[in-house]
């Protein structure tokens, strides 16, 4: 389940610019940063500025993609989702995945430092303060209350350790080299 949800949250903001913003908000304020301030206000048309405000740099390789070459370098895992699966059996599939999903778990685990939010086991009975980040708890099903069965254990990341692209800006969007054989 852990899998899928981390799957689900990195297409998310892979696709997402507004999800992506809230995802590094929530990792950020787990980090111990502080929260990154609003944006400030135009300037009014009755007071222009004499000089425009510099542009901030735009990175020139976003960190969804850092993130997929990387689990594609590692694992082979774009590799095993872009296969097509149904030539092959339930066994065969199952024998390629698991090598491809523990070299992922590795590679998560060294860029992100993952560690669950709650260390009850699924099933137990929690409390959830009142205050609770609705980021780090969703309360599903009916009912209401601060007391309720823990379904998933939810993941935060300690950290990100995502390498710095150094490549040249057309190459910028590339997971993988297309390799040749001599």
């Amino acid at each position: 389940m852990a899998l899928g949800t981390a799957f689900r949250a990195f297409f998310a903001a892979l696709f997402h610019r507004e999800i992506a913003a809230q995802i590094a908000r929530v990792l950020d304020e787990a980090k111990g940063a502080p929260p990154a301030l609003p944006a400030a206000p135009a300037p009014s048309p009755a007071a222009p500025s004499k000089t425009p405000a510099p542009a901030p740099p735009q990175p020139s390789r976003s960190e969804a993609i850092s993130l997929l070459a990387a689990l594609q370098r590692e694992s082979r895992l774009v590799d095993l989702i872009q296969e097509k699966l149904d030539q092959f059996s339930d066994a065969q599939v199952g024998a390629a995945a698991r090598p491809c999903l523990q070299q992922c778990a590795g590679t998560l685990e060294r860029l992100f430092g993952l560690e669950p939010i709650r260390e009850e086991g699924e099933g137990s009975t929690i409390t959830v303060g009142q205050a609770a980040s609705p980021a780090r708890y969703q309360w599903i099903g009916e009912g209401s209350g601060q007391t309720g069965k823990l379904v998933h254990h939810g993941w935060l990341a300690t950290r990100v350790d995502l390498p710095e692209w150094s490549g040249p800006t057309e190459d910028r969007l590339v997971l993988a080299p297309a390799q040749i054989e001599r």
